[in-house]
């Protein structure tokens, strides 16, 4: 069950995909031929899009490609977490081999994390739980509940759609690529990346991903908006 910040944010996400549909018929020249729009929104959305994207991405220091959230979710930060190494199974599309427990060993032989294991009588059986906390090494490489194993760059603006506007209200979908400029030595673990499989295309720098961020107007101008930034680099 989702909590109240992530309905609120879910809330704010379909308001902003309900719009999307609305693109063709509120974009301003929308009703142009294609060719000549494309060629006056590029002129005029192209650098800003970039610009903002360039300043939100250095605005996050250090690492910002990171692991799924695995302390928390969005700014919900939590100093541990506890896995029943019994009772899981594969991570949802990550594939086999991907459980919490094979994610958070991983990370423990790499010197991220570190376990304290207990056990309860629940109904007559013995559980299992192993508690992990972040040592200083993986807080020393986390943003927020991640942990964070290389640094990416705006590579390119793909495509973007809108700008979407409702009443003084203007957003657009953003597309875009990022190279990476830096990643961490424990990241070529063979073990990590087993239980990390979407970060091998990553560090072998060959990811094709196509990132979207939503970019809303404010009285400050374009930015990247608040309920899309924890959805970025992950």
């Amino acid at each position: 069950m989702k909590n109240a910040p992530e309905l609120a944010m879910a809330r704010k996400i379909g308001l902003i995909a309900m719009l999307a549909g609305l693109v063709c018929y509120v974009t301003p020249g929308a009703a142009a031929p294609a060719a000549r729009y494309d060629a006056r929104a590029k002129a005029e959305y192209g650098p800003i899009f970039t610009q903002v994207l360039q300043k939100f991405i250095a605005s996050m220091p250090g690492l910002n490609i990171c692991l799924p959230p695995l302390f928390g979710y969005g700014d919900v930060v939590n100093d541990t977490t506890v896995v029943n190494p019994d009772a899981e199974g594969p991570v949802v599309g990550a594939g086999v081999g991907t459980s919490p427990t094979s994610q958070l060993k991983s990370l423990e032989a790499a010197g991220l994390v570190s376990g304290i294991e207990s056990t309860r009588e629940v109904n007559g059986k013995v559980v299992r739980n192993v508690t992990y906390r972040r040592t200083a090494k993986g807080l020393a490489v986390s943003q927020g509940p991640s942990i964070c194993y290389a640094r990416g760059e705006l590579d390119r603006i793909v495509k973007w759609k809108g700008p979407i506007a409702l009443g003084e209200y203007q957003a657009a979908f953003v597309y875009y690529t990022v190279k990476t400029a830096h990643i961490e030595s424990w990241a070529n673990s063979p073990d990590v990346q087993a239980a990390f499989p979407t970060m091998k295309s990553v560090v072998k720098g060959e990811e094709t991903k196509v990132r979207q961020i939503v970019i809303d107007l404010s009285s400050e101008g374009w930015d990247v908006a608040e309920y899309s930034k924890f959805l970025q680099m992950q």
